[in-house]
């Protein structure tokens, strides 16, 4: 049990509903629940939630745009309480209009997933012209002063293409640019091909832990996607970090909350901790077996307990492992070295 709780980072899926249906979808998101969170609903937990530390709250889905008057009030309501908050979408419906409508609620920032350039990102997405609609969408975003990011997956059907990505953010004059590898969560726990290969995860990260020094955007390559490994003016062995075993905030500071209300120890775990309707945050996270054993780890794979970085990643993503092997110490199946 701790004595201390202290949440500042929730991760609200505000709808199941999505009107793509992308393979590496953690959510699995496709049609409405009929049991979603209302609004009078979603506010009782922003309160709850921030008197136990809340100050970042990231809308996504699903699409939360499909859920549109929702997502304003919303970002009004915690603008109102003073908590930071995001949009994570797709893009594709998105208008000029809708984007002033989030500025004046007191949105402060919107990521925008992008998967590849033009027909890449379109087949992937399964959507004629959502490559447009994304990059408009940014637009409109940077138009009324909302900061923006790009989310980009890396898989092998885009990992070439990581130097026309980082272009594009230049272009846009995004905020910022995250890359994340494909994870084996959710839908994408069936779609297996599109975990990189070592070659390519070298390839796509090596090229971008480089590039970042010189780039007109800043880039996000936290663990799980070992940047550290590639860069060339960084030794990483002289970063002075660790992370007990836990290469995240989440069931530390970090969770999800799905549409329906489970509490989660982040979006890609499927494991349930609680439910907002029944459940008060401090309870569920003061006293929950399964984040206890997160908190608690000792030790991980021995592939990794005698891994010179794990210090500096302190063994990566802890719900990939979980999720693919049912063991919350097991190897990262997202780590480079381990997949050589």
């Amino acid at each position: 049990m701790v004595d201390r709780v202290r949440v500042s980072d929730l991760r609200y899926q505000v709808t199941g509903a999505c009107n793509l249906r992308c393979p590496h979808c953690f959510s699995e998101s496709a049609k409405r629940r009929s049991d979603e969170l209302n609004l009078d609903e979603a506010k009782r937990m922003v309160l709850d939630f921030k008197e136990n530390g809340l100050k970042l709250l990231t809308l996504t889905g699903g699409e939360p745009l499909l859920r549109k008057r929702f997502t304003l009030e919303l970002v009004e309501f915690l603008s109102e309480e003073g908590v930071y908050s995001r949009v994570f979408t797709n893009g594709t419906l998105m208008t000029r209009e809708y984007a002033r409508l989030l500025r004046e609620a007191g949105l402060r920032e919107a990521q925008v997933s992008i998967d590849g350039i033009g027909r890449t990102h379109d087949e992937w997405r399964g959507m004629p012209g959502s490559f447009e609609r994304a990059v408009n969408a940014i637009k409109y975003l940077k138009d009324v002063g909302i900061r923006t990011a790009i989310r980009v997956t890396v898989m092998p059907f885009n990992y070439l293409q990581m130097p026309e990505l980082l272009a594009l953010a230049e272009d846009l004059s995004v905020d910022l640019l995250r890359v994340r590898p494909f994870i084996s969560a959710g839908r994408g726990k069936d779609n297996q091909q599109y975990m990189l290969t070592k070659e390519m995860h070298d390839h796509a990260f090596g090229y971008l832990a480089e590039a970042r020094h010189e780039a007109e955007v800043t880039m996000e390559l936290p663990p799980p996607s070992y940047a550290f490994l590639y860069d060339r003016r960084v030794d990483p062995l002289q970063l002075k970090r660790r992370l007990r075993f836990h290469g995240c905030s989440c069931g530390r500071e970090l969770c999800a909350v799905t549409p329906d209300g489970w509490i989660k120890p982040c979006g890609y775990f499927s494991v349930r901790i609680g439910n907002v309707r029944a459940d008060s945050i401090r309870d569920v996270w003061r006293s929950d077996a399964f984040l206890c054993s997160l908190r608690r780890l000792e030790r991980l794979d021995e592939r990794c307990m005698k891994c010179e970085y794990l210090g500096i990643c302190g063994g990566g993503c802890r719900a990939a492992a979980y999720e693919n092997f049912g063991d919350l110490e097991a190897a990262d199946p997202t780590c480079p070295k381990l997949r050589g």
